[in-house]
């Protein structure tokens, strides 16, 4: 999930969602109490709930971005008998020098 630089797209989704939940989610509890704004939707705080659900989605990614980075995605070549075979074949044609 990263690209050529390295920046990983999580982090500024997780961090947009975060503070619009924030921000959507503290509407909804400053309004908890004025029952004519939730009047046409039978008392349901959306801006609460939806604030909620965008917290939760934001922090999400931005796990999921911290947690990438804790895992290396490039393994030596020579963990697997694949990378081991492919070393052997380019050591044996020359392409490759070992010191």
């Amino acid at each position: 999930m990263s690209t050529l630089t390295g920046i990983d797209i999580r982090y500024p989704i997780g961090g947009l969602f975060t503070a619009l939940g924030l921000l959507i989610g503290g509407y909804g509890i400053a309004t908890a109490g004025d029952a004519a704004v939730y009047a046409r939707l039978d008392g349901l705080n959306v801006n609460l709930w939806w604030g909620i659900v965008m917290l939760a989605f934001g922090l999400l990614c931005l796990g999921l971005a911290r947690r990438s980075e804790a895992t290396p995605t490039v393994r030596p070549s020579g963990e697997s008998a694949e990378g081991r075979a492919i070393e052997q074949s380019e050591t044996r044609r020359g392409l490759e020098r070992n010191p």
